[in-house]
């Protein structure tokens, strides 16, 4: 009898414009394998332009797994996709350091939040993208920009009394 051996897949979801992909188990080579074949399946049948990959379950990555994650953001990239891996955990980052290992042109963040704000280039269309920034400027100096509107208010109403004044004397 032939044993079937049966890789566990990982749940991916779509949001915010981004593929993610939360690893919470520990990874083996097959597995990494596989998970990178169904990226880049997703990424190819979608057109997404975002992935992120969320490590913060895993304790190790070793050298191979690595190198799959690395060469996996290139194969996404040749397919239009940028990818940002999340989560690494500090000794995660000690061993990939000793193994003298570099994620070359492969974005790291602490959070998912922060890959997301990594992406948002990428993801948004150029119209959302200028109403964030608008609106992150607001949060961040919620009086210049409140401020400004109503001195522009009384700077027009200022003008507008001071002609109103002239053509009245004007008539007299």
């Amino acid at each position: 009898m032939k044993e079937e051996v049966t890789l566990s897949k990982v749940a991916m979801y779509v949001t915010r414009g981004c593929l993610v992909v939360p690893i919470q188990v520990e990874l083996h080579d097959e597995l990494m394998l596989q998970i990178q074949e169904d990226i880049l399946e997703r990424v190819n049948k979608t057109g997404i332009k975002g992935v992120i990959i969320d490590v913060s379950g895993v304790a190790i990555i070793d050298s191979f797994l690595a190198r799959v994650l690395s060469d996996t953001a290139k194969m996404a990239s040749l397919l239009g996709a940028k990818m940002v891996i999340t989560g690494l955990a500090p000794g995660v980052v000690a061993s990939l350091i000793d193994l003298d290992f570099e994620l070359k042109d492969v974005p790291t963040a602490i959070s998912l939040e922060q890959g997301f704000l990594i992406l948002a280039p990428v993801v948004a269309p150029d119209e959302e993208l200028e109403e964030a920034d608008e609106l992150e400027e607001k949060i961040e100096h919620p009086e210049e920009g409140d401020g400004e509107d109503e001195q522009d208010e009384t700077d027009k109403n200022g003008e507008i009394e001071a002609e109103e004044e002239e053509s009245d004397n004007d008539e007299e």
